[in-house]
């Protein structure tokens, strides 16, 4: 196999040998209207593309080609310009501003348009957000780029992680709140294909387009109802051209919890326990004794949780362990976590080819190391792109492309779902290691340096081939063909794992403590377990996914005089299965070198499914003298989800427009203001969705699980459970869409302004069907009987211009909002917590508070009029919230916390992210462009229902950092008074930790999320024929946060519905990166 690409490589190289002819020098001078000399303008042989070079200082320019040959010259805010080559004689070029805005050709669904033709939400992506920048995703490069482009990363920064990408907000994901619904995102298509974003290589990018409205999505049917992503990877060109560019970055965990010492601590546990009516718990009379350096001999290893006594008279042992009877200053963040990690990410191309073969070819490294001291956390991905066209003849054009990915996870397993759940909770009481060296206990390093590893490997190998026939002029017909093979590992172990104590003893610990042991199989198929002291657990999984599609479609296009008609017809079908399985172990015989033994105890799951999609659809486009558009899409799909009869939908859709600066009265107007461009467009248009995470949502389905109550033979025996009830309706969701749109241009397309206005329904969405008395004895089967309704708005603002010859900038502004309203839902109790009709969703119901009482009296004058016990206990006093009375009833409640009956409930804020927005802003002069993005939310509020944000919401949940010391105390405490606290009382109760206004966060923000200064090398003399562009830069990502939001990211708050809760997720970086760009 190897000798087969040694050869086409051999054969690639003699192809571009043969391409260069003999050249002479061609040397000339490029200026502008008026005669100034423009420097860097890019000059490259049209024939091949791969031979270039820039003008200098004065406009010079001097480059080898063939005198058949042509020359392209290309400038930022200038028309391009062919020229034949002239040797023999000094060239001058003159370029002229561009207006070229009105013309640029825009990727659409199966195909292209000129902007200046659009009806739809189309928004097309300048790859230089991409390329401007080391970044690790195509997500990541397109946050804040695109309006209406919401992308999102709540669970903070660890390597690999994934972001969440909406267009124009979300659906009914999780309709039922029960894990069953489909998330609303987007359709991302990489040349065609469904890819993911999130493995892509960002240098392998030409072109993004976004699809928003069902006008611009429908020709994609029920894969797009929220939207797609269309992305072009490059391709060959003429010529012959080798780039790398790589880059190594140091980053350095941000926004981290500012734990409290020793002291501090003690006193607010004491206070929490006291202030809910218990006993102090920690000796703060010792701790402070230790502070001050006075000795204790009658306890020498006090810091240590070491306390002599009488032996055990059972086990004989001479000391004990507690970690509140420890003394230290411990910062478990600065322990856990290292100042800085190193990444690196390396990129080669190689591209080239000639009128009848071209050729790209890729391939990247990137290494993301974590954060942690203790372990060893890192993500790498390493990827292969091919690209290849053949041109058979005039008719027939041949199309391939190739991808494999192979990505790593790896982290420890005692990096789980708790694991920042627990660092948080870690007493800074407690010391790192013991006197004799080992890690003490409770600091978890042990089960991180030796407890084993969780690894995750993804293989992914793309393939697609597509063939284009034009059989007349303007008449083609095109066949493609897809797969997608993915064959997911990862493995899972837990060692043994031991410390020494200070007796000397060898005792088994756990990986997680407060945990108790569980080893089970959840209804998805994965296990929950967690090991005990001394037990061993090895676990594997393997997965196997395919996906085909298959897609015939032929286009016409006609102009006649000023009628213009586009039509295209064609046929889509897919298939897709998966099949997982997986195994794990608790008899493990070697930690070293672990297998998966036969034995009965064994958990073992495995799953198989599949689905299909078969998609008719057509469109028709037409517009007069470019001034009075319209296109009208047609799609029919049928999926295997839905019963026979319940399978086909159909979804059309339809949008005009009105080039008003087309039109003849429109000239003078253009010739006095520069006004270029005044388009107005409207859109109306429906999709369906399949909004189901069930593969076969209208069967019944049995489950065999263990059982424990029954043994046969020493075995246990297997219980069948019978099918819960299923609906034969379930069918399809349609998403309605509105959309309003204006694109206006001014001052030759310097100034552009985009605005669009949009009204989505979501309707028949899956949902659950009334409740039904419990003697029923099941559940009732989802039906279609839910709606949605969002609206928003959008504004792109965007001005390029030059100062002189050697100045250039650009500045580029999004805006966008949205709003979403349950407008009918199936919930007669109408609880706050759920869903129903109504409900604004991310409506945050809670109580409002007047004040903090200065002292008992006050608080005993509020009580006697509003009595608060409803809420939480009797003991109330100074330093408590004093909360408002909103209904007839006098005392302080909740009612029965639904719509009707909420008590002094009421709305206190909103957690959707509205008003999010960009900033980007570019600066060229001469050699050097400086660039700098800015990225926030405009308005969102929060309520931290966590430790995390509390300090203490239970005796043993405690996370409290110096942001918590600010909590109300009287003038008799050591600390000394702080009546005029933000905190009310510290307490180990929910009495004023309720959902409360007073502790409602603003969590809006902006952040610099990139800055970035780099230097063109000129084209001398002396290395231009060795290297053709090479450019160097220095890079900064997250460089600046400004937000009101307390303790933690605004960008990584983590969820309440994760495992590991708001505020315990992966700190966020802020990264340095230095890199270079060569072409040769």
């Amino acid at each position: 196999m190897k000798y087969r690409y040694i050869i086409m490589m051999g054969c690639l190289f003699i192809l571009n040998s043969i391409i260069c002819a003999q050249t002479t020098k061609v040397t000339g001078v490029v200026v502008d209207e008026s005669g100034e000399p423009l420097p860097g303008v890019n000059v490259v042989i049209k024939e091949n593309h791969g031979t270039g070079t820039i003008t200098d200082l004065d406009g010079n320019f001097s480059i080898e080609a063939d005198a058949k040959q042509s020359l392209e010259f290309t400038y930022l805010g200038y028309q391009k310009q062919t020229v034949p080559a002239t040797k023999g004689k000094k060239m001058k070029v003159v370029l002229r501003e561009d207006s070229q805005m009105l013309n640029e050709v825009v990727i659409v669904g199966f195909g292209t348009q000129k902007k200046a033709n659009l009806t739809g939400a189309v928004k097309s992506v300048d790859t230089k957000v991409l390329a401007s920048r080391p970044i690790t995703s195509v997500a990541d490069g397109l946050q804040g780029a695109v309006a209406g482009l919401n992308i999102t990363n709540d669970m903070g920064g660890a390597p690999g992680q994934k972001m969440e990408i909406n267009i124009r907000g979300v659906g009914l994901e999780d309709i039922d709140q029960d894990g069953t619904g489909s998330k609303a995102s987007p359709l991302v298509l990489i040349d065609g294909m469904e890819g993911d974003l999130s493995t892509l290589n960002p240098n392998d990018v030409e072109n993004i387009t976004i699809l928003k409205d069902a006008a611009a999505a429908a020709i994609y049917g029920s894969r797009a109802p929220y939207g797609v992503i269309l992305v072009t990877l490059k391709k060959g060109d003429r010529g012959f051209n080798i780039s790398y560019s790589g880059n190594v970055r140091i980053s350095q965990p941000i926004n981290t919890p500012n734990m409290v010492n020793s002291y501090e601590y003690a006193l607010a546990v004491n206070d929490a326990f006291t202030n809910a009516g218990g006993n102090s718990q920690i000796n703060t009379d010792r701790i402070l004794a230790l502070m001050n350096g006075t000795s204790l001999p009658d306890v020498p290893y006090l810091q240590y949780g070491i306390e002599p006594g009488k032996p055990n008279e059972e086990t004989g042992e001479v000391w004990w362990v507690g970690d509140q009877q420890c003394w230290a200053n411990t910062n478990w963040y600065d322990v856990h976590l290292k100042n800085a990690s190193y990444s690196q990410e390396h990129n080669v191309s190689m591209s080239g080819g000639s009128d009848k073969f071209n050729y790209y070819i890729s391939g990247r490294y990137l290494n993301q190391n974590g954060l942690f001291r203790y372990s060893d956390d890192k993500y790498e991905n390493f990827s292969l792109n091919g690209n290849f066209t053949i041109k058979m003849n005039k008719i027939v054009s041949v199309y391939w492309t190739t991808r494999m990915i192979l990505d790593k996870n790896q982290k420890p397993s005692a990096m789980n779902d708790l694991f920042f759940h627990n660092l948080g909770r870690t007493y800074p009481l407690v010391p790192v290691t013991y006197p004799t060296g080992e890690y003490h206990t409770s600091s978890g390093i042990e089960a991180l340096q030796n407890g084993g590893d969780q690894i995750a490997n993804g293989k992914s190998f793309y393939n697609q081939g597509k063939v284009i026939i034009e059989p007349v002029k303007d008449w083609k017909i095109y066949v493609d063909f897809s797969s997608r093979i993915e064959t997911p590992n990862d493995t899972r172990q837990f060692k043994k794992i031991y410390n020494t104590l200070p007796d000397g003893r060898v005792v088994p610990i756990g990986v997680l403590k407060d945990v108790a042991v569980k080893h089970e199989v959840k209804g998805d198929g994965s296990f929950n377990v967690q090991p005990g002291a001394g037990e061993s657990y090895y676990e594997v999984g393997n997965g196997r996914i395919n996906y085909w599609n298959f897609s015939a479609r032929t286009d016409y296009e006609k102009q006649l005089k000023k009628h213009y008609f586009k039509i295209l017809v064609g046929t889509q079908s897919e298939y897709y299965s998966t099949s997982y399985s997986r195994i794990g172990s608790s008899k493990i015989v070697s930690d070293d070198n672990p297998w998966i033994v036969n034995d009965p105890t064994n958990l073992t799951s495995e799953q198989k499914s599949e689905w299909s999609t078969l998609g008719i659809f057509s469109r028709l486009n037409y517009n007069y003298a470019m001034r009075y558009l319209a296109e009208v899409n047609f799609r029919a799909d049928a999926a295997s989800r839905f019963p026979t009869d319940k399978r086909w939908g159909f979804f059309p859709s339809f949008s005009v427009g009105w080039n008003i600066a087309e039109e003849p009265f429109f000239e003078k107007i253009k010739e006095k203001t520069g006004w270029d461009m005044f388009k107005i467009r409207a859109s109306f248009g429906s999709l369906g969705s399949q909004n189901t995470n069930s593969f076969y949502p209208y069967f019944q389905k049995m489950f065999t699980s263990p059982m424990s109550d029954y043994v046969f033979d020493g075995v246990a025996a297997t219980q069948l459970k019978a099918p819960a009830p299923f609906s034969t309706n379930i069918t399809w969701e349609t998403v309605q869409n509105t959309n309003v749109g204006v694109d206006l241009a001014f001052f030759n397309s310097r100034l552009s302004i985009m605005g669009e206005w949009y009204e989505r329904k979501t309707k028949d969405a899956v949902g659950p069907a009334l409740p039904v008395p419990a003697v029923y004895g099941a559940n009732v089967p989802k039906t279609n009987n839910a709606e949605l309704r969002t609206r928003g708005w959008e504004l792109e603002a965007s001005w390029t211009d030059r100062i002189g010859k050697d100045w250039s900038y650009e500045l580029y502004v999004t805006l966008s909002d949205f709003k979403s309203i349950i407008t009918k839902y199936d919930s007669p109790n109408k609880e706050l917590s759920k869903y129903y009709k109504g409900k604004d969703l991310g409506d945050i119901w809670g109580l409002r508070v007047i004040g903090i009482a200065k002292n008992d009296q006050e608080m005993a004058d509020h009580i006697a009029q509003h009595d608060q016990t409803a809420i939480g206990n009797s003991l109330w006093g100074g330093g408590d919230f004093m909360y408002a009375n909103l209904d007839d009833n006098p005392a302080i409640t909740k009612g029965s916390e639904t719509v009707d009956s909420h008590g002094d409930l009421t709305v206190i804020g909103n957690s959707t992210p509205r008003y999010s927005y960009g900033i980007r802003g570019t600066l060229r002069w001469k050699y050097l462009d400086f660039s700098c993005f800015f990225q926030g939310v405009g308005k969102r509020d929060v309520f931290l229902d966590s430790p995390s944000f509390f300090g203490v919401s239970g005796a043993w949940q405690r996370s409290i950092y110096k942001e918590h010391m600010d909590y109300f105390r009287y003038a008799n405490h050591p600390l000394g008074a702080n009546t005029d606290a933000y905190y009310a009382r510290i307490r180990t109760d929910r009495n004023n930790s309720q959902c409360n206004d007073h502790y409602l966060q603003d969590a809006s923000y902006l952040r610099l999320k990139n800055v970035t200064l780099g230097y063109t090398l000129p084209q001398l003399a002396s290395i231009k024929k060795y290297i053709k562009k090479l450019r160097i830069y220095v890079s900064a990502e997250n460089l600046l946060t400004f937000t009101n939001l307390m303790i933690l990211d605004p960008e990584a708050l983590g969820s309440s519905a994760q495992a590991y809760g708001i505020g315990k997720t992966y700190p966020m970086y802020r990264t340095f990166s230095v890199g270079v760009n060569v072409m040769f």
